[in-house]
């Protein structure tokens, strides 16, 4: 069961970008399609994130050492006052690496 779903995830997602690239529709998409598929980023990388942000230590999720969640909330914070990705990422980035270095909580 395991091996069918991800050749046919990978079956899908190979169409997705081919069909596109192929010719095969037109260039021309209907608005409430071109609507739907803005949202596709957002549903596949918010449960990885939430994935990588959270730590499971005996079946509890540890907040207090948890620096991916506080550099998350950082560069969150810089996204929606900056609204530049290069400004997000390095803060982001820059915080983890001072708060897994030196703080010891």
């Amino acid at each position: 069961m395991t091996w069918l779903t991800i050749v046919l995830c990978g079956f899908f997602t190979f169409l997705i970008r081919f069909i596109p690239l192929s010719g095969i529709i037109s260039k021309k998409l209907y608005p409430n399609i071109k609507s739907s598929l803005q949202y596709i980023p957002l549903v596949v990388l918010t449960p990885i994130i939430f994935n990588g942000l959270s730590i499971f230590e005996n079946n509890i999720i540890s907040i207090s050492e948890n620096f991916k969640l506080y550099s998350a909330i950082i560069a969150v914070l810089a996204a929606i006052v900056f609204n530049n990705v290069l400004i997000t990422i390095t803060l982001g980035m820059l915080s983890f690496l001072l708060m897994s270095n030196f703080l010891n909580i």
